[in-house]
């Protein structure tokens, strides 16, 4: 028995794209290829494909590769005799091969002069293959299953899809998996707004397709938008003791812009993250900063459309209110501030509670430390003011205003010399913000 072991590589360039090659059997020869697709640029393991060749009758054997424009695209075992049942091993690496399919052909001349072929399809890929994600539509607005739909432009089927949901500032939430078609060729889901077997919360999510194909090469799609907006249930929280050495700073209204960034830049340069309750009239004025607080990672919470006493509303005026901020907040920079929401002054009712649950806002957050900062105290009896009270797992309510603003630096060195680190509502919560309770 005759046992041959090559490594060839491949003719360097080639101006066509290999097609669909059709097998071809014979019952002198048998041929197989293991991986039948590979991909000549991944690491060594994957990086080939064996040639195993058993021959039932002494002849003359050569192994081929060919293409459907190229009788011979290269000769990988040239003429060489072989006896009945011996095996031929060789391996083809493909290198400057471009992607597509080609034929691995076996040509057997049998000792009386007979010649028999075999072929088998072998394909290179070596390209990520191109995912898209359906149009979901413009803006639109989910409350209840949405459908997933995979295109997926590559030589070798898909493997797997996978639907990954980030919140709007970018953090994961879990990923979904995307049935795979029957010919790899793309996928769909009814998507029921689970993530981890958790309903998502209402607010704005960023979705991308992830495509893994036969040969292992990984393509992801452009991310699109989706926004959730449906009823829930309404926590009022005034602390987040579970959150650990943590602190949230939460600053209301942002009626000066100029403040506002000044906020924005001092959380930059102590790398940590904040949080804004703005009114939606304030976020229509400046929208600069609007998109820098997203830009910088920042939490944003509704504190409704024009800051009135909401229990002198009625129930219709108050859910326009926080309507309003909603929508702003969307034409403005694309985002939600759901699903946080504070009432102007800390003012509320049973009618409030309604309003804000039926707007999907899933947690009214008001504060466990006010420092009275809207007197304008002097920045160190501000400071004093916050330390001396906060705990971990405060939230302390301030203001945007420029007094405030000039003493944050300071505010922030003095809780971290306290253990208290600074975050946002996001950072405090985690992800847990943005799913649901299991029950639900």
């Amino acid at each position: 028995m005759l046992a041959t072991t090559l490594i060839v590589a491949a003719l360097i360039g080639s101006p066509f794209t290999p097609r669909a090659m059709v097998p071809v059997t014979s019952p002198t020869i048998a041929i197989t290829t293991t991986p039948s697709a590979f991909n000549p640029q991944a690491s060594a393991r994957a990086s080939e494909t064996v040639i195993v060749v058993v021959a039932s009758v002494a002849g003359t054997l050569r192994v081929d590769v060919v293409t459907e424009a190229e009788p011979v695209y290269e000769n990988v075992v040239p003429a060489t005799l072989v006896t009945a049942g011996s095996i031929t091993t060789v391996t083809w690496d493909g290198a400057g091969a471009v992607d597509g399919t080609y034929g691995l052909q076996v040509t057997l001349v049998d000792t009386a002069g007979v010649t028999s072929q075999a072929l088998t399809p072998v394909v290179v890929d070596s390209t990520a293959p191109v995912v898209r994600l359906g149009t979901l539509g413009s803006g639109q607005t989910a409350v209840g299953p949405v459908a997933i739909r995979a295109t997926v432009k590559d030589v070798s089927p898909l493997t797997r899809i996978t639907l990954t949901v980030d919140n709007q500032l970018g953090t994961t939430l879990g990923t979904v998996n995307v049935p795979v078609s029957s010919d790899g060729g793309g996928g769909k889901l009814d998507w029921n707004l689970r993530v981890r077997k958790r309903l998502l919360q209402p607010g704005v999510y960023r979705l991308r397709l992830t495509g893994v194909d036969g040969v292992g090469n990984v393509g992801e799609s452009a991310p699109r938008l989706l926004r959730v907006d449906r009823a829930v249930k309404n926590t009022i929280i005034y602390s987040l003791r579970e959150a650990g050495p943590a602190i949230g700073l939460a600053f209301d209204d942002c009626v000066s812009e100029q403040a506002w960034l000044s906020i924005i830049k001092s959380f930059r340069a102590a790398k940590a993250h904040t949080t804004f309750f703005c009114n939606g009239v304030n976020v229509r004025s400046n929208p600069t900063a609007a998109g820098a607080t997203l830009a910088g990672g920042h939490t944003i919470g509704s504190h409704t459309w024009a800051h009135p006493e909401l229990p002198s509303l009625s129930a219709s005026e108050q859910v326009s209110q926080l309507k309003g901020d909603k929508e702003i907040w969307w034409r403005v920079a694309k985002a939600s501030p759901m699903p946080f929401f504070r009432p102007p002054f800390g003012l509320r009712n049973a009618t409030t509670d309604a309003a804000a649950g039926s707007e999907g806002f899933a947690y009214t957050v008001l504060w466990d430390v006010d420092p009275s900062d809207y007197l304008n105290p002097p920045p160190a009896v501000l400071i004093d003011r916050i330390t001396q009270h906060a705990r971990a797992g405060s939230i302390v309510v301030l203001h945007v205003s420029a007094n405030t603003a000039a003493a944050v630096p300071e505010l922030i060195r003095a809780l971290r010399g306290r253990g208290l680190e600074p975050q946002s509502l996001d950072e405090m919560f985690g992800v847990a913000a943005y799913l649901a309770q299991r029950n639900r």
